[in-house]
Order: structure tokens, then C-alpha cells, then sequence
């Protein structure tokens, strides 16, 4: 194999090009090549981009399939779609713990409930009546909070857990 030399294409080294006349010309002629891929690559596998060059004269050229006003539009909409989501998932995920921590409160009270004897003063019997009501409006309030947002499972256990503080106050 014989090599010619100086006919084989010279990699060129990517620093800045000092003149401006020869930068201005490297610059519209890769331009047109980085115009290009994005374009390839849309109709290849019919991804939406966007593609905006700024140009140090303070120019924009661009790129959008379909559009880029489309594109950023449906960016800002995920991107608002997405903190929305977070927020419910973080209500969500405080709900769980006051129900968590509500269920604990009556376990606590069912503990101390038979620990100890059955009060016979009428004034006992009304107070634990009122925590019971307590804990069951909270538990309502729970329940009407998540009733969309839970699997059917979870929110059936919610059910039976009301449904019992029910018949302990009754």
C-alpha cells in the first residue's frame, strides 16, 4: 500500500478560529451539517426536536419538528404536569402517614383499653367516647382525602378500620 502524502483529509484541530471573515464561514458551513442530523433524526425515528444556535452577532437559527414554539409549549406542559404529580404524590404520602399515625393512636388505645378495667364512672365512658369520635372523624377525613388516589385494597382496609371504630363507639 502506497500512501500519497498530503492527500489523505487533515483532522482539523477545534480551537478557535482566530480571523472573523474565516469564522463567520466555518460557521455557515457547519451549520447547515448540525441543521442536518437533528432533521435525520426526526424523520428517522419521529422524535420532536428542537434545535436553537445562537451566533455570536447575536443571531438565532433553529430547528423544530413540528415547531418550536410547539415543542417548548409541550416542555413547559410536562414540566408543570410533572410538579403536579409530585405534589400529589407528596399529599398522598402525608396522608399516609396521619393515617399511619392515627392507627397507632388507636392501637395505643386498644392497648391501654384492656389493660385496664371497664370504667364505670359516666364521665370515663364519655370521654373515651369522644376520642373515639375523634379518631373516627379523622379517619373520615382521611378517607375523603385519598378515596381517588389509593388502590382499591388500601382504600377498602381504610373502610374496615372506620367501619370498626364505628362499632367501638357504638
Amino acid at each position: 500500500m502506497d500512501k500519497r502524502g498530503g492527500k489523505d483529509r487533515q483532522k482539523i484541530e477545534l480551537k478557535l478560529i482566530e480571523s472573523k471573515e474565516a469564522r463567520t464561514v466555518a460557521f455557515s458551513k457547519r451549520k447547515y451539517g448540525l441543521d442536518k442530523k437533528p432533521k435525520e433524526y426526526s424523520n428517522l425515528t419521529g422524535a420532536d426536536i428542537d434545535f436553537i444556535l445562537f451566533t455570536q452577532a447575536k443571531k438565532s437559527h433553529s430547528y423544530g419538528s413540528p415547531s418550536i414554539e410547539k415543542i417548548i409549549d409541550r416542555f413547559h406542559e410536562l414540566k408543570q404536569n410533572n410538579s403536579q404529580q409530585n405534589h400529589t404524590d407528596m399529599s398522598k404520602t402525608n396522608v399516609f402517614e396521619a393515617f399511619e399515625d392515627l392507627r397507632k393512636e388507636v392501637q395505643a388505645f386498644k392497648k391501654k383499653d384492656l389493660g385496664s378495667e371497664l370504667p364505670t364512672d359516666k364521665h370515663m365512658l364519655e370521654n373515651r367516647l369522644k376520642q373515639f369520635e375523634a379518631y373516627k372523624s379523622q379517619l373520615d377525613k382521611i378517607k375523603n382525602e385519598i378515596k381517588g388516589d389509593v388502590p382499591a385494597e388500601q382504600f377498602n382496609f381504610i373502610s374496615e378500620v372506620a367501619l370498626k371504630l364505628e362499632k367501638m363507639s357504638s
